[in-house]
This record gives structure tokens, C-alpha cells and sequence, in this order.
């Protein structure tokens, strides 16, 4: 074998080494991002439950809704609250009206759909009104403001009356869109 023909065998080597460590070195960094996506896909806490059974939450004695109709405001407290780790109690999450019709009862969460302002319900007017853009809502939770920017009535939530007290499935809403779709 000739120098040449050896210096063109050590070239074709090197070649081959870089080349294949190149290529060995990219695909180990491809594989990085895939490889930090593992925790998250592994977390308990990033878990998607799906539409996993959302809670019933004691709010309020029947006896203290008006029996009119009036809506009344009242806080929401979960009494508990558990993420991957940790389970907390007593935890505030939002506000509701509740408004009475006979042993009936209707919760409208006080978020807006449009933007998520609080809606106040105004007695003078018998009616729900967000300060945010002017819109208003009848009892009902429909919307009655002409050109309104809020795309949906109120977000109602599920009810029961239990030993005189009265209970609902909080749950928040993604603002903005036509449909009530949970968070």
C-alpha cells in the first residue's frame, strides 16, 4: 500500500468518525427535547382527569334564599382540594347567585362570560349587569343588552336541595366562546 493510498484510507476514517459522531451527537440532542417531556407526561399533577366527576359543594340553607326569587350572592368554599401532593381545605374558588323557585334553585356563577368580570345583580332593575361592558342579563341569565360582546348568558351550574341545605357543582368556564365549556 502506497502513502497516498494510506493517507486517502486515514481520511476516509476520519471522515466516517466525524461523520458518524455527528450524526450520533444530533440525535442525542433531538433526543433531549422528548426526554424533558417525560416528567410532565409522568406528573400526577399534569394528569388530564377528563371530565372527572366535579363535586358537590354545600352553599347555603334553602331557608335563606328570598323566596321571591331575588338572587343572592354567596361565596363558594371547597372544602377540599386536592392537587398531586397536597390536599387543602376550606379553600375559596369564586361566588355564585342563587336564586329560589319554590324548592327549587338556580346558581349563575358571578364570572361573566364575556371576559370573566363579576356581575353584580342590580334590585332596582331586577336584573344581572356587568360593569365591564355594559351588558345585562335577565333573571334567567340570558342576555338582554342589544349588540352585547358577551357571546353566551350566564354559566349556570348544577343544583340539589339536600336536608334543607343547598348544594351545586361549582366549576369556572373558558370565557369568550359561544359554548359552556368547562375549564
Amino acid at each position: 500500500m502506497t502513502d497516498s493510498s494510506k493517507k486517502q484510507e486515514k481520511q476516509e476514517d476520519r471522515r466516517k468518525f466525524i461523520v458518524t459522531s455527528t450524526i450520533g451527537a444530533s440525535a442525542a440532542c433531538a433526543l433531549f427535547p422528548f426526554a424533558s417531556g417525560i416528567p410532565s407526561v409522568l406528573d400526577p399533577a399534569t394528569r388530564d382527569k377528563g371530565n372527572s366527576e366535579v363535586p358537590w359543594t354545600k352553599i347555603a340553607k334553602l331557608s335563606s334564599l328570598p323566596e321571591d326569587g331575588t338572587p343572592t350572592k354567596f361565596e363558594v368554599i371547597l372544602a377540599k382540594v386536592r392537587d398531586a401532593w397536597t390536599t387543602y381545605t376550606d379553600i375559596p374558588a369564586g361566588a355564585v347567585y342563587l336564586a329560589r323557585k319554590g324548592e327549587e334553585v338556580v346558581a349563575f356563577n358571578l364570572k361573566c362570560p364575556h371576559l370573566g368580570c363579576a356581575i353584580d345583580y342590580r334590585k332596582n332593575s331586577n336584573d344581572y349587569f356587568c360593569p365591564c361592558h355594559n351588558s345585562t342579563f335577565a333573571l334567567d341569565g340570558a342576555v338582554t343588552t342589544e349588540n352585547s360582546p358577551s357571546p353566551r348568558g350566564m354559566d349556570t351550574m348544577d343544583t340539589k336541595v339536600e336536608n334543607g341545605e343547598v348544594w351545586i357543582r361549582f366549576q369556572q368556564f373558558v370565557p369568550n366562546i359561544k359554548e359552556k365549556v368547562p375549564v
